[in-house]
């Protein structure tokens, strides 16, 4: 493989894993919405 290929494959998996945290933050949130609305109602 070539230098630049393996950079951009490290760039994907940084991107990567850095939208699968920010789909697990709004996850927690959505649950911690969810859990106050049942509480409320």
């Amino acid at each position: 493989m070539r230098k630049s290929s393996l950079s951009q494959i490290r760039t994907r998996s940084l991107m990567d894993a850095e939208h699968i945290n920010q789909i697990g933050a709004k996850l927690a949130d959505l649950a911690a919405r969810t859990e106050d609305l049942r509480r409320y109602l």
